[in-house]
């Protein structure tokens, strides 16, 4: 059965399926999907989860000893398993096909991932899934749909908003619907009993170079390179210090070290979460984003930086907005040196830089 991520809500208020797939070219919307089947799950008892991630280390066996598995003090248990590519691979495929004939009947499976193809939609393990559950495909909304979008999250926090306002909320976020979540529950805050106007959103949006500067590393968590060369030009004609942005650019490289080394030595995430303030519904971007990093990226991003501080302290005549730019870029590790290029070159000239 296939259910769109915007009637999720309805389906989880029937009893649960016993299996749920979960994919789409939005991680956050996936990642809110997620959020909503466990807590589902929670109301009707599932107290046990274990989590999986189909990288190079992932041992097919570690799905079926989870299956066969529970702890003595609960009865209902949830298996996630992540596929960052959505192709489990020939032992990944015979494997999700067969558990989809054995799961036993006090566990939930949350399959999730990026975009899948036609192809892969067809595929068996795919078809022996859907046949047993509910498929939840998640698209992120296009420029024409973004306002609607806009309106019915607003309505759900309770908020009234204008046009013009939701009109400028997707000028500024479109492609980081993370910091558009982000700032309309601000707004919630600052207006709770208002209509939100265009002058309201502007007054919200001044003096918040906190905020612009975390929607900057939101776009760069979430790999859109044209949302953050976007947020990046924004950044500055509002005035931001660069060097705010330089410690963004710092800060995002050593905790992306922080957690590549904590995956190696398979130690426990949740200290690196808590003394970073990293919150929940952004951990699977920083996750996906150390995965896929390289020694080469790493290292290049350290010699930027040390380039971008001369730049700032002591004036040395290069560009600190290319410096920056290059990188934000160097974050994104399914980009080549051709496709950087080519997102900078479009930025550059969509903003005049």
């Amino acid at each position: 059965m296939q259910v769109y991520a915007e009637r999720l809500a309805n389906q989880l208020k029937q009893p649960l399926a016993p299996i749920y797939l979960v994919f789409g070219d939005e991680p956050f919307l996936v990642s809110e999907c997620c959020d909503r089947i466990r807590k589902s799950a929670r109301k009707q008892g599932y107290d046990e989860r274990q989590r999986f991630t189909q990288d190079k280390e992932f041992n097919w066996d570690s799905l079926f000893h989870a299956s066969h598995t529970l702890s003595l003090f609960t009865s209902k248990q949830i298996i996630e398993l992540e596929l960052p590519e959505a192709k489990p691979g020939r032992e990944g495929s015979a494997a999700l096909a067969e558990y989809a004939t054995t799961q036993a009947p006090d566990q939930l499976l949350i399959l999730f991932g990026g975009r899948l193809r036609k192809d892969q939609q067809k595929s068996k393990w795919f078809k022996a899934l859907e046949n047993n559950g509910v498929f939840v495909p998640v698209y992120a909304p296009d420029r024409n749909k973004l306002p609607a979008f806009v309106q019915q999250r607003a309505e759900k926090l309770g908020l009234a908003i204008d046009m013009p306002a939701i009109q400028q909320l997707c000028n500024w976020y479109e492609g980081n619907l993370l910091a558009l979540s982000q700032a309309l529950e601000k707004l919630k805050l600052l207006y709770p009993e208002t209509t939100i106007d265009l002058d309201a959103v502007t007054a919200a949006n001044e003096d918040s170079s906190r905020f612009d500067v975390f929607a900057l590393r939101d776009a760069l968590i979430q790999q859109k390179p044209k949302a953050f060369l976007h947020c990046l030009q924004r950044l500055l004609e509002t005035g931001t210090e660069p060097v705010l942005i330089h410690w963004v650019l710092q800060s995002l490289h050593f905790t992306l070290i922080k957690i590549r080394k904590a995956m190696r030595q398979k130690q426990n995430l949740q200290p690196i979460w808590a003394a970073e303030n990293i919150w929940q519904a952004q951990q699977e971007y920083y996750l996906q984003l150390a995965r896929k990093d390289t020694p080469y990226r790493s290292q290049a991003r350290i010699h930027l930086l040390e380039r971008l501080e001369l730049a700032l302290k002591r004036d040395s005549g290069e560009s600190s907005k290319v410096l920056a730019s290059h990188i934000g870029l160097l974050f994104m590790p399914q980009l080549n040196q051709l496709d950087s290029l080519a997102a900078f070159t479009h930025s550059a000239n969509y903003e005049d830089w």
